[in-house]
């Protein structure tokens, strides 16, 4: 009966933990940050990522010096993971505090997360060097004894827009002196790098610019998106005397040439490539606005390697929008012998065809829920890496998964970017399926112990009932045999001449006595089915 006993425990706790496992979804909610500590230099800016598990919710950013580091969010909302910028002011130091104020794990029943994190800062003064804006042949009147090249810097992969604070190069590396090229004020850009090591007098940061990988110091670029030109409509209600502030270009081609990308009004940067043996190109450019004017400069005269055009819209309002076209002559130059994707395929996705290695950015909304793509991305040079980002645990809304494409000796990279859209109904699908697997392992769980109870009960009673049905027998038996020997003893020597009509009395004494045991046995187990644990029947029915 104990073993018994033991053994239902047993499976009662096997239950409770195969339940508990189950009914388990999401593991305890935490949180983190993507660093500890940063040194920067006075203008500089460096980003973290703050990190939630299976919670989310409200988190506050602080910095205990505002006058050395200022935050670019003093509070947000993270699910997943959100990025934060911290840009330094003036030389010191400061210790950044991450609090989460209002999150909860993601159970039935959400439990609040709590705790911070902090980040210790330390500002440098910045040093005097060449300037990145501007003109390719500033120098500060130093030699220029290739000490440029002297340090690479470390980057920290990153994926933001980002902005040009004012007219400025994009270098082709982290150095003043090597090729560029020239963007305008509010000028997009994708950050793929930071870093927070100065080189050659600057902290450098990595951006992708029309597909193409760029340079450019940290201070000459901001998080804040530029707004819209707008008109002051108090300086003078008469709309006849408003100008337009309309600089777009509606076209803009060259005959006989192709430009990279296609032509867009809001697009300024484009490529295209021409023989050795032409001198000047024949570029139709027309303005959105007929009252604005368009010139062109830098289309003649065209010199080996790379030749900047400008072409120049002036609006009506005297504002100003300059598109440039960046001709690479040479004889047998390819148009772009940079670093790319020559394939691109998506598991289940009909991508292929969608696909181009000159689109560095592409759209793509589910229609069922999974929790990963299946990419395959083939670089164009063999010993090129790929490191795919953001390919995990899809959220409500966009996610964005980054391919970054880095060269073997480390001097080229390429960044392609595919948004991802979860909608609402989806999320809504997935929870739904989840929720009938969970229903059908508590369903399993619940009747693999079922019928183990019932198998050990029903085993439980035929051994007992075996026990009793033995114990009986034998003592019956041991009685039957002790009356018929005592009877048959006596009355054979009292009268042994009536043998015959002694063993007829042995027999019907014998029936009435296994007669009078089954009804015993009947009764004894009718007790017991309404008192299984009371005392048991003495063995035998006769005393010594």
């Amino acid at each position: 009966m104990k073993k018994t006993k033991k053994f239902i425990g047993l499976i009662a706790i096997l239950c409770f933990v195969m339940l508990l496992s189950s009914t388990s979804l999401a593991a305890k909610g935490s949180f983190s940050v993507s660093k500890t500590s940063a040194t920067l230099t006075e203008g500089g800016s460096t980003t973290f990522n703050i990190t939630t598990t299976n919670c989310e919710g409200q988190f506050t950013i602080s910095s205990s010096n505002s006058n050395v580091v200022k935050v670019s969010s003093t509070s947000t909302w993270v699910n997943g993971s959100t990025t934060i910028t911290l840009t330094a002011v003036k030389k010191g130091s400061a210790k950044i505090t991450i609090t989460a104020s209002d999150v909860g794990d993601n159970s039935a029943e959400p439990q609040p997360v709590t705790g911070s994190r902090t980040i210790s800062v330390t500002v440098n003064e910045k040093t005097t060097g060449g300037s990145n804006s501007g003109s390719s042949s500033s120098s500060n009147g130093s030699s220029s004894s290739g000490s440029n090249t002297t340090k690479t810097p470390t980057f920290k992969s990153t994926n933001q827009k980002v902005y040009t604070t004012g007219d400025c190069n994009l270098r082709s590396s982290w150095s003043t002196s090597s090729s560029a090229t020239s963007v305008s004020k509010d000028t997009e850009l994708t950050l793929t790098g930071t870093s927070t090591e100065t080189v050659n007098g600057y902290t450098w940061y990595r951006v992708t610019y029309q597909g193409s990988t760029k340079y450019i110091a940290s201070s000459l670029i901001t998080y804040t998106k530029p707004k819209d030109d707008k008109k002051d409509d108090n300086k003078d209600d008469n709309k006849d005397d408003e100008k337009s502030s309309n600089k777009n270009l509606s076209s803009l081609k060259i005959d006989g040439i192709d430009m990279t990308p296609s032509f867009s009004k809001d697009t300024t940067q484009y490529t295209a490539h021409v023989d050795g043996d032409v001198d000047e190109l024949k570029i139709n450019a027309k303005a959105e606005d007929n009252k604005a004017k368009v010139a062109i400069e830098g289309n003649k005269g065209l010199k080996e390697g790379d030749n900047i055009i400008k072409v120049k819209v002036t609006a009506e309002d005297e504002t100003t929008r300059t598109y440039f076209i960046t001709v690479t002559k040479g004889e047998g130059t390819e148009i772009d012998t940079g670093l790319k994707l020559s394939e691109l395929i998506i598991e289940r996705v009909d991508f292929e065809s969608t696909f181009k290695p000159d689109v560095y950015s592409y759209d793509l909304d589910l229609t069922s829920y999974v929790e990963k793509l299946d990419i395959t991305a083939t670089p164009s040079q063999a010993d090129a890496t790929v490191e795919i980002s953001g390919n995990e645990d899809f959220k409500e809304g966009e996610n964005v998964i980054i391919i970054l494409l880095t060269s073997a000796d480390g001097n080229e990279t390429a960044t392609y970017q595919i948004k991802v859209n979860v909608p609402a109904e989806v999320m809504e699908k997935a929870a739904e399926e989840e929720n009938i697997s969970l229903y059908i392992l508590i369903g399993i769980a619940v009747a693999v112990v079922l019928i183990a109870i019932i198998v050990v009960v029903r085993r439980h009673r035929a051994n007992r009932e075996d026990d009793y049905e033995e114990e009986f027998l034998e003592d019956d038996d041991i009685k039957i045999r002790s009356d018929k020997q005592d009877g048959i003893g006596g009355r054979r020597f009292a009268n042994y001449e009536d043998e015959e009509q002694l063993e007829e009395d042995d027999e019907q004494e014998e029936s009435e006595t296994r007669s009078s045991r089954n009804a015993t046995l009947d009764e004894f187990f009718n007790t017991q089915d309404d008192d299984e644990d009371g005392p048991r029947r003495p063995r035998g029915r006769h005393s010594r």
